[in-house]
C-alpha cells in the first residue's frame, strides 16, 4: 500500500542501551530537518517504559512512531500500538534486528531515517503474536535456541554482536537434553521429542538476509512451530541446505514444521523461554496470532507491491 501523506510529525522512543556507541541524537536531529520532519523523544529507562510511550504517543495526534532499539524494545513499541492506525518506523539498533531484516530495513541509523524524508515507502500490514496478556513479533523459542538467548549476555553482544550468539550456542550444547513436547495445534495434538520449539512470526536469522524458510510470512496470518528433534552432523549438513536453498526442511526424522493459528505448547521439564530476545521461564503457553495489528513503514520494492 503506498503512503497516503508525508509524515510531518514524529514520536521516536530511544532505548540508550541499544546500539554500537554511537551518537544517534545528531543522526536523527540532520534527517530529520532535512526531511522537514517535526520530531520528539522518549528514552526507556525500565522495562515497559516503551510500551507506557508508545500508547502516550498515540494521543498526541502524530504521523507515525518510531522506534530506535532491538527486537526487545520494538515488541514492547508494538505492545502499545496493537490495533492503531498510527504507523510504526522501525529504526535498527539491535544486535540482530530480526524483524527490521525481514521487512529490507537498512541497518545503518542515517540510511534508515534517510528513508522518512526521501523514501520511497510502502505500508506494510504485519501480523503480531499474543499469549496472555502479552504480545511478540518475532517469535518465542523454548529449550535451546532460548538458551542461546540467554547466554548471550547484554556484555556479550556489546563485544561481540552477533557473535555472541555463536559463543553463547558452544556453552549450550555442552548441556543440551532432549525434552517431550506436548502441542495443540489448531486443534490438533502432536506429541513429539526434540532439543528445542520455535513459535516465529518471523523467518529471518537477523544477521543475514537469509531467513528460515521462504514460507514464513509475517502477513500470512499463521504462526509456524519448528521443533528440532535431535543434534548430530546430519542436522548441521540440514541447517546449513535449508539456509542456502530457504527451503522447507523434509527430514522429519530431525526437523518437524507446522502451521496454525492457535497454539498450546508444554514440555516435559522446566525449560528457558524467550520471546523477542527477552527471557520469560515460563511454560506452558498458550498462543495465537493477530492478523494484520500493525502497520509498518518500509522501503518500497521496485516493480510489485508489498501489500
Amino acid at each position: 500500500m503506498a503512503m497516503e501523506k508525508k509524515i510531518k510529525n514524529i514520536h521516536i522512543i530511544i532505548n540508550p542501551g541499544s546500539g554500537k556507541g554511537e551518537s544517534i541524537l545528531p543522526i536523527i536531529n540532520t534527517s530529520m530537518k532535512e526531511a522537514g520532519i517535526k520530531w520528539e523523544a522518549s528514552i526507556t529507562h525500565k522495562k515497559g517504559d516503551a510500551t507506557s510511550f508508545a500508547k502516550a504517543a498515540i494521543k498526541e495526534g502524530i504521523n507515525a512512531i518510531a522506534v530506535y532499539g532491538g527486537d526487545g524494545t520494538l515488541m514492547e513499541v508494538v505492545s502499545g500500538m496493537v490495533g492503531s492506525e498510527i504507523p510504526l518506523v522501525i529504526l535498527p539498533g539491535g544486535s540482530a534486528n530480526v524483524m527490521a531484516n525481514e521487512l529490507g530495513i537498512p541497518k545503518d541509523l542515517k540510511e534508515a531515517c534517510t528513508l522518512l524524508g526521501h523514501g520511497p515507502l510502502e505500508m506494510k500490514t504485519i501480523d503480531v503474536g499474543q499469549f496472555n496478556s502479552r504480545y511478540f513479533i518475532v517469535g518465542i523459542s523454548i529449550g535451546f535456541s532460548a538458551d542461546l538467548v540467554k547466554g548471550a549476555d547484554r556484555e556479550a553482544k556489546n563485544k561481540f554482536g552477533i557473535l555472541a550468539y555463536f559463543f553463547a550456542a558452544a556453552a549450550a550444547l555442552k548441556k543440551i537434553e532432549l525434552s517431550h513436547y506436548h502441542l495443540k495445534i489448531d486443534g490438533v495434538e502432536h506429541e513429539v521429542q526434540g532439543l528445542t520449539c520455535v513459535i516465529n512470526n518471523a523467518g529471518n536469522l537477523g544477521f543475514t538476509k537469509i531467513s528460515l524458510d521462504k514460507n514464513i510470512d509475517v502477513s500470512d496470518g499463521l504462526l509456524d512451530v519448528v521443533v528440532v528433534r535431535k543434534a548430530n552432523l546430519s542436522l548441521l549438513k540440514l541447517i546449513v541446505t535449508t539456509l542456502i536453498k530457504r527451503e522447507r526442511p523434509d527430514n522429519f526424522e530431525l526437523v518437524e514444521h507446522w502451521q496454525g493459528k492457535d497454539i498450546i505448547i508444554s514440555s516435559s521439564r522446566k525449560q528457558v523461554v524467550q520471546c523477542d530476545g527477552e527471557v520469560l521461564e515460563k511454560i506452558p503457553l498458550h498462543i495465537k496470532i493477530i492478523p494484520g495489528a500493525i502497520k509498518v513503514l518500509v522501503p518500497k520494492k521496485k516493480g510489485k507491491s508489498i501489500e
